[in-house]
């Protein structure tokens, strides 16, 4: 009975230095979540919903900026950088018209919704399908299709701008 009091203290302590040795050889998530960002050489580049405008601004952008090669397939990939745009902040618009030069209840009725768009930007590791980066951005409500579009474009090419400025952080300016 005695050897059994003796052991708990030693098992106890035992636990304690391999907890302590695991804790010192972990990295911080930072580190370890700028250190794979860093070293991904290969993204693929998906379209989960929504418009396919964000997804080929962002696809493009990333292509052109050098740093990544674009692939078609997971088992090639480090990293997947999914596109979903979402409509939000509906308006309806509609019109009603009767005929009143005669007695015919006749009306017609159309109606057109306009929303804005959500576009999210996650960015995760390939292998262990960790989120390693996620940003939003709303495109600006506008009623013409052309400035809706344009609208999306530039909200995609923001977030590719966050992205780079998270990979590759601007130059600090001088205050001197």
């Amino acid at each position: 009975m005695r050897g059994r009091w003796l052991l708990a203290p030693t098992v106890l302590m035992t636990s304690f230095a391999f907890v302590s040795a695991y804790s010192q050889q972990q990295k911080p998530l930072v580190d370890t979540v700028s250190a794979r960002l860093a070293s991904a050489k290969n993204v693929l580049v998906t379209r989960a919903r929504g418009s396919n405008i964000p997804y080929d601004v962002i696809k493009s952008t990333l292509d052109g900026w050098g740093r990544f090669t674009i692939v078609e397939s997971l088992d090639q990939a480090d990293l997947v950088v999914q596109v979903a745009t979402t409509g939000d902040n509906s308006l309806s618009v509609s019109s009603s018209s009767k005929n009143l030069a005669s007695d015919d209840d006749r009306s017609t009725r159309t109606s057109k919704d306009f929303s804005a768009s959500d576009i999210t930007m996650t960015v995760y590791d390939a292998k262990s399908k960790r989120v390693l980066w996620i940003a939003s951005e709303t495109a600006k409500f506008a009623v013409k299709e052309k400035a809706r579009e344009n609208n999306l474009v530039e909200a995609a090419e923001r977030l590719t701008s966050k992205f780079h400025d998270r990979l590759e952080p601007p130059p600090q300016k001088n205050t001197n």
